[in-house]
């Protein structure tokens, strides 16, 4: 008599066990009616990651035209028109050099050639920017 009251609370906590493990593996249970939906999980590569793991200061990560794409097509516009310039600048200096004693030799023409070819492929990258922008 001393142990039935342990014994039958022992016995009514196995029942309640036994019965909420049988009540959630069949709410776990799949029945006939459900459809499963597969759905495509999109990863987009983050670039900024280095700034915060890197002990070095990086200043492209910190600056404007790593998070706005407008600024950056300026940034490579401008960086494109300039080199144009300078290449131009170049070549004008060059010629007023080489024009001042009339005579323009091999070696000159030669750098003069080169120079056309730095302008026009100047402008070539330019134009091409341009069209895509």
């Amino acid at each position: 008599m001393k142990y039935t009251g342990k014994i039958l609370t022992l016995t009514f906590a196995m029942v309640l066990l036994i019965g909420s493990t049988a009540i959630a593996t069949e709410a776990q249970r799949r029945t006939g009616g459900t459809r499963v939906i597969v759905r495509p999980s999109i990863v987009r590569p983050y670039y900024g990651y280095r700034r915060y793991w890197n002990r070095r200061y990086n200043p492209f990560y910190s600056s404007l035209y790593f998070y706005d794409p407008y600024l950056e097509a300026q940034r490579q516009r401008n960086y494109l028109q300039n080199e144009l310039n300078g290449n131009q600048k170049e070549l004008r200096k060059h010629l007023e050099k080489y024009r001042a004693d009339g005579v323009i030799t091999t070696k000159e023409q030669e750098e003069l050639n080169d120079d056309y070819r730095d302008v026009e492929r100047a402008k070539r990258n330019l134009a091409a920017f341009n069209r895509r922008y």
